[in-house]
């Protein structure tokens, strides 16, 4: 495959026009387009122009995605492009595991490296880079990309840093720091683009279905959480009690959602009918990543930080999991980014430098690195 951030098609010039008067007007139109196509994302660096610090010899995998399959068996994340920048990777995008044993399935060079999410039924995946999305299968193949969020000027990034498929699998969510949050319709083998969620002040961070897929909630910095419909595109609800740093949210299973404010690390709750609770500190500082176990255990990671905390259903009790701080061949974990809970209960986890990890209640399993 090709790495659709490093090359574009032909005419990109007139295209990043396009993107740069579109960037002063209305957002650029969402489109479905079937198969793979090369699109422009923008350029590699923005001001101030600083290049990537090199990375180390083990190769390292981004923090903002990981996905497991529906039926535990393979998990899903991405390897930054930086490394094929610098010569030491042949590959910059998708790579799946399987759960069992922590071997490599596959690795692709499709060039994304922001967000990805698992389709709830069928053997589907939604990957992500700046302002781009693959609807693929897991051995690669892709079947629609999806164009309409901001590309990023040498002035300004952008990133798609949620994805998330409808409860029932009929439609995808995609979030992006442009403030929009894109709904595209997938029925019967088809791709639709549906209402665009224009969020007009702050910045959307993170977003998720309710339970019967009525409702979308999207955590925004700077405004706190809101509700809105997904059929109009309207919005339907804003938690006004909520924090207003608002970085996370999950729904907790039992119906209610589970917010990360960021300005204090703090949790809150958002009930059924709409309060928000005062909240309970948290360890996590920037509480970014929040993933909800099937027996209801909730786990916050996110904010540079060195391990996540554990909590039960009811945020009532919660314990700190650290990453190890060096083991030997291997070496320190760094930071640990985004969560994800398989069906039978077992914690998955990105870190810098170790790349997947598991954890079986006693310790942490690295799988094998890209």
């Amino acid at each position: 495959m090709t790495d659709l951030t490093r090359r574009t098609i032909l005419g990109a010039g007139l295209l990043a026009g396009a993107g740069v008067l579109s960037s002063c007007g209305a957002p650029p139109t969402s489109e479905c387009l079937q198969g793979e196509h090369q699109l422009d994302s923008g350029p590699a660096f923005t001001f101030p122009f600083i290049a990537p610090e090199r990375p180390r010899q083990k190769r390292q995998v981004s923090l903002q995605g990981l996905a497991v399959s529906p039926d535990g068996r393979r998990i899903a994340a991405q390897e930054p492009w930086d490394r094929k920048l610098l010569g030491e990777s042949e590959t910059a995008g998708t790579t799946v595991w399987d759960t069992a044993t922590g071997e490599i399935l596959a690795r692709f060079d499709d060039g994304m490296y922001d967000a990805v999410a698992w389709h709830p039924h069928d053997e589907l995946l939604a990957t992500a880079t700046t302002s781009v999305v693959h609807i693929s299968r897991p051995d690669g193949e892709v079947l629609w990309t999806l164009s309409g969020h901001r590309a990023s000027t040498r002035w300004r990034s952008f990133d798609i840093k949620d994805l998330a498929f409808h409860p029932d699998g009929h439609q995808l969510a995609s979030l992006s720091t442009d403030g929009t949050v894109r709904l595209w319709s997938l029925d019967g083998g088809t791709c639709t683009p549906s209402p665009v969620l224009r969020v007009r002040s702050g910045r959307p961070s993170s977003l998720a279905y309710t339970e019967d897929g009525s409702r979308i909630a999207v955590a925004v910095d700077g405004a706190g959480a809101q509700l809105w419909d997904p059929s109009s595109g309207e919005r339907a609800e804003t938690f006004d009690d909520c924090g207003r740093e608002a970085m996370g949210i999950a729904l907790d299973g039992q119906g209610r959602f589970v917010l990360g404010i960021g300005e204090e690390g703090r949790l809150q709750v958002v009930g059924q009918d709409g309060t928000c609770s005062p909240g309970t500190s948290t360890r996590i500082t920037v509480p970014e990543f929040i993933a909800t176990a099937p027996d209801g255990r909730i786990a916050v990671s996110g904010g540079k930080s060195r391990g996540l905390e554990l909590w039960d259903a009811d945020l009532t009790e919660s314990s700190f999991i650290d990453l190890p701080e060096f083991i030997p061949d291997i070496g320190a974990p760094g930071e640990l980014g985004r969560t994800a809970w398989g069906p039978d209960g077992t914690l998955y986890a990105v870190a810098r430098w170790w790349g997947v990890i598991a954890w079986d209640g006693q310790g942490w399993r690295p799988f094998e690195l890209p």
